[in-house]
């Protein structure tokens, strides 16, 4: 994922978390907040919870490869956060976890929604 697309200040990620809509399903959580850029950009969380470091970062790279080939709106901030179930889901399960909520909340473009 480009730089430009990753959502790393913590000010920005602790406002999205107090005052952004979320969605979840049974692997992830998705959080989004408006911007006023013309760029989506995008955090990856994965706690304890999921497993370990291993799993962790193989959930977090699934997660930003499913994003980074989605054709999504541009100027949202968005937080998705592996549940405990994403560390034992395959690619595909963690795939149309992503879709779902974008769906859900719009976030995908409307031409490749399903």
């Amino acid at each position: 994922m480009q730089r430009h697309h990753r959502l790393t200040a913590s000010a920005r990620i602790t406002d999205i978390h107090r005052h952004g809509r979320s969605v979840a399903n049974g692997f992830l959580v998705l959080r989004i907040s408006p911007n006023d850029l013309g760029r989506s950009r995008f955090c990856f969380v994965a706690g304890k919870r999921v497993g370990n470091a291993v799993v962790r970062n193989r959930v977090k790279r699934r997660l930003r490869e499913v994003v980074r080939n989605s054709n999504l709106q541009p100027g949202w901030d968005a937080i998705i956060m592996a549940r405990r179930g994403a560390g034992d889901a395959t690619y595909g399960e963690l795939e149309r976890a992503v879709h779902n909520l974008m769906r859900r909340t719009n976030l995908s473009e409307p031409e490749l929604r399903r």
